[in-house]
């Protein structure tokens, strides 16, 4: 009988123990995850992005970056913060307004939580809309950071990679 009882007694800390442990995981050990409202609002950021430069709208194109915002479009081609962002898109639209008769369209995406916030990569396809037919003009794929600011998720990060073309 004192053998059963011991054999028992082991076996319930065993159990109490694993499962202490298992809930520590949980909390300490979990990769972040992000909710359904997280995912939606990194995808707005790419609408955002797209419309803001498609219809020449500055502001609207430099709401999707966060202040200290670093934009990579090349080798040695970085602009950094939003102020230096609404900047040169100041300069790339002067004065215009309106529809450039381009889209540009994201698919693919893959939305990672980190510890700081999210990774991102899309690829990304711009049309010349203005003839007949829609025509591609240029492609290519986002490696983006994304952090939850007071304002809500914002573009940390973006470095932009074109296709090469033919």
């Amino acid at each position: 009988m004192r053998k059963l009882h011991a054999v028992i007694t082991i076996t319930l800390v065993g159990v109490v123990a694993g499962i202490g442990w298992v809930a520590a995981q949980g909390r300490d050990g979990a990769a972040p995850s992000l909710s359904g409202q997280d995912h939606a609002e990194i995808m707005r950021l790419y609408g955002m992005y797209n419309q803001g430069s498609d219809f020449r709208d500055a502001e609207l194109f430099v709401s999707a970056f966060a202040d200290d915002a670093v934009f990579r479009t090349g080798p040695n081609q970085e602009v950094v913060g939003r102020a230096a962002l609404l900047a040169q898109r100041a300069e790339r639209y002067q004065g215009q307004t309106g529809d450039n008769g381009r889209r540009h369209l994201n698919s693919s995406w893959v939305i990672t939580p980190t510890a700081d916030g999210a990774e991102g990569r899309a690829y990304w396809l711009v049309l010349d809309v203005s003839g007949a037919q829609p025509t591609p003009a240029v492609s290519g794929y986002y490696d983006d950071v994304f952090v939850k600011t007071p304002d809500g998720w914002k573009i940390k990060s973006r470095t932009l990679h074109r296709d090469r073309t033919p």
